[in-house]
């Protein structure tokens, strides 16, 4: 029988669902590494899992306002998906969108009411254990500073606009002190300027994923990104992590090309939803 349990405390939470969610540590590297920031003082709108008697298939989570994080799901029947798509219908109070695994999410908003919703993103999940393309040299991978802040924080503003994300300046100012302060913010940089940046996120045992990765218009078709991605990538794998991970968007071939030739493989297709 299909259950959906709702959970009122986060340790709890914690304990009972990462050992299900580590079955695909990059695949689930978005709940897995949502689920290790958060704190008993975080805001959290929902934390469930979905069962067939008592065996974990589902973990949904949600912390950001606009959707809820859906884990990789097993296969199962088409039927199946239909009863847990109700489930959630009936059991979740307030479903402001979802992210998950591409054809699984799909079948759930089309039994919940297809019609509240549209596509707000479409990607590719890609796991890298080996760089192929290394990056050129000339150039170099750098931890951004804190003198770097004019500079990274209007790219940060371009980054969330690019990708429909808006944002205040005041927002990306804070957003980028934040990276930064937490060293998690790197740039490569030629000829004494730095021309492209990337962020690392998420760290889970053995991943860690690259995010953040833009280029100003006037960088661009340069191979500043690919050097970044790659030299990054490469400086991850140095400090320990047997995989890095990253999200694209589909509708860019170019950049999943690059990726690809980086040494990223497609592990999972991943879409998101929201009202």
């Amino acid at each position: 029988m299909l259950e959906l349990k709702s959970y009122a405390h986060f340790e709890k939470f914690k304990s009972d669902v990462f050992p299900h969610l580590y079955k695909h540590e990059v695949a689930n590297n978005l709940p897995i590494g949502v689920v290790g920031s958060l704190t008993d003082e975080s805001t959290i709108y929902l934390m469930a899992t979905i069962t067939r008697d008592d065996e974990m298939l589902i973990v949904l989570l949600q912390t950001h306002p606009q959707q809820i994080i859906i884990s990789k799901p097993p296969k199962m029947s088409d039927e199946e998906m239909v009863k847990i798509a109700r489930l959630i219908r009936d059991k979740v109070e307030d479903i402001p969108g979802l992210i998950g695994e591409r054809d699984f999410t799909e079948k759930i908003v089309h039994n919940i009411d297809k019609s509240q919703y549209f596509v707000q993103m479409n990607q590719r999940i890609y796991e890298l254990s080996e760089v192929k393309k290394e990056a050129d040299s000339n150039g170099e991978i750098r931890l951004v500073i804190m003198d770097d802040l004019p500079v990274i924080k209007q790219w940060i503003y371009l980054f969330c606009e690019e990708i429909g994300e808006e944002i205040s300046f005041e927002e990306s100012e804070e957003k980028a002190i934040a990276i930064i302060k937490n060293e998690r913010m790197y740039a490569w940089e030629t000829e004494g300027r730095i021309v492209t940046m990337a962020s690392v996120s998420r760290p889970t045992r053995s991943n860690i994923c690259v995010s953040l990765v833009f280029t100003p218009l006037e960088n661009r078709k340069k191979g500043f990104a690919s050097n970044c991605v790659s030299a990054l990538s490469q400086l991850m794998l140095d400090k320990g992590y047997r995989t890095t991970s990253l999200y694209t968007d589909l509708d860019n071939p170019t950049s999943n090309k690059i990726y690809m030739d980086i040494g990223y493989e497609p592990i999972m297709d991943s879409i998101l939803y929201r009202k």
